[in-house]
């Protein structure tokens, strides 16, 4: 029973979460800052974690972009609710192998693409610019 505003809060606060942990592994991943394997470790294990979090409560509706100022949800996501979740089950997976492939750059590497790319599926469709 949360207000939309709050809703919208705790979504965008869950993905600055992940977003934060990914600002840690993306440049390592692109070569844009050295590898360094216990970061690498803590941001996949948090990342890991994050993604257990069931987040179908933080998208409630009246909370897009249509209805307030604050987010940048597309409306679209309330009739795809279905598809939205194939992209957080897809944003799960790759979040769960993550913690095996932080422990050197080439297995880094092609897993925070294949996050990345999930982050980006969904984005590309539902989130406004």
């Amino acid at each position: 029973a949360q207000s939309p505003k709050d809703a919208v809060e705790a979504r965008q606060g869950f993905f600055d979460l992940l977003g934060a942990q990914m600002a840690v592994l993306a440049p390592m991943a692109q070569g844009k800052m050295d590898f360094d394997a216990a970061k690498a470790q803590t941001a996949a294990n948090n990342i890991a974690a994050l993604a257990k979090v069931d987040i179908s409560p933080l998208f409630v509706e009246g909370t897009s972009v249509d209805d307030m100022m604050e987010t940048h949800a597309k409306s679209e996501i309330w009739s795809n609710m279905d598809l939205i979740m194939e992209k957080a089950d897809a944003l799960h997976q790759a979040a769960a192998e993550m913690p095996d492939a932080a422990g050197s750059l080439e297995t880094l590497q092609p897993a925070v693409g294949k996050l990345g790319g999930t982050c980006k599926s969904c984005h590309d469709e539902f989130r406004s610019k």
